[in-house]
Order: structure tokens, then sequence, then C-alpha cells
């Protein structure tokens, strides 16, 4: 059984590493062309890979993302960042940004946003007690205001008028039990 367990592995490493590898070499390949662009030089045509390389590239590093940001929640820590983020996924901050951009619609502060919006959400579900400015606590936003602002964007209503909607869906649902 540990064999299985290390082959997954090594497996899991080899996928990784060509991934990174098309990448890289993607990358050398566009500076390559830019320069011998900026130099006046005749060079390679640009030769793009088929969009749906890329976009498997991108949909496995974007998947990566998410499912760190469910698993391990560093939207909660003030000081997490694009490059924090970059690092855990093993990628560099501005493919990571326009990955995230591409994929969610959304900037880095706005994507973190969500995830702290949804876990608001989350918290209040399990306590209805809990006030508007210690969802926004508890769930990583710097005040209230920002938490309002964010949480409008993403639900598409105030934070207490969810709230209420939720709490009275909660009772009605309990007093016919």
């Amino acid at each position: 059984m540990p064999m299985n367990l290390l082959s997954l592995f090594l497996a899991f490493l080899l996928v990784l590493a060509v991934a990174a590898g098309i990448i890289l070499l993607k990358h050398l390949h566009k500076k390559e062309a830019q320069l011998q662009s900026a130099l006046g030089t005749p060079g390679l045509e640009e030769t793009s890979s088929s969009p749906y390389e890329m976009s498997a590239i991108d949909q496995l590093l974007y998947d990566r993302c998410c499912r760190y940001m469910t698993e391990h929640r560093p939207f909660l820590v003030d000081s997490f960042s694009l490059q924090d983020l970059a690092n855990a996924v093993y990628t560099n901050k501005g493919y990571l940004s326009k990955t995230i951009n591409r994929f969610s619609g959304r900037n880095f502060r706005q994507y973190i946003n969500y995830y702290r919006v949804m876990y608001a959400m989350e918290l209040y579900r399990k306590n209805m007690s809990l006030r508007v400015s210690e969802l926004a606590q508890l769930s990583g936003f710097h005040s209230t205001t920002s938490f309002f602002q964010s949480f409008k964007i993403v639900m598409g209503e105030p934070p207490s008028h969810w709230c209420s909607r939720v709490r009275r869906k909660y009772l009605k649902t309990n007093r016919n039990d």
C-alpha cells in the first residue's frame, strides 16, 4: 500500500514538472520573440500552442488556488498577499494574477473578498446571533465598511438584508417541523 502512495505522489510531481516546463518554455519563447522584435532582428515567429493546452494548464492552476483557499482559509490572515498565494501554489504572481482574473472575473483583492464573504455566510448559518460587525471581523475584513461593500458586490444585497432573509427562512422552516 505505501508503494502505491509513493507512485501516486511521484506521478503527481511528474505532471507538475511537465506543466511547469511547458509554462517556462512558453514564457521563454515569448520573451525571445519580444527581444527580437525590439531589436528589429528577424527570428522565429511566435507559435502559439493550441488554446486547449494553455487553458487546461491555467484551469489546473486556478483549481489549485481554489482548493488551497477552501482548505487552508488563508484569507483570514490580514497580511495574506498575492505573493503568498503564488508561493503556496508554486507559480509567479503575475501569471497567477492573470489566471485568477481570467477564470473568476475578479482581481486578486476581489477574489480574496469573495472567499471572505462566503466564509462570513457560513459563520452566520452556524450562529445567527452574530452581528454584521462580528461577521466582518471574523471573516478577515479590515473594516465593516469594506465587508459591507464586498458583500453587496458578491451577493447583490447588503449583509443585513441577507442575514434577515436567512433568519426568517430558518424560523419558518423550524416552525413547520
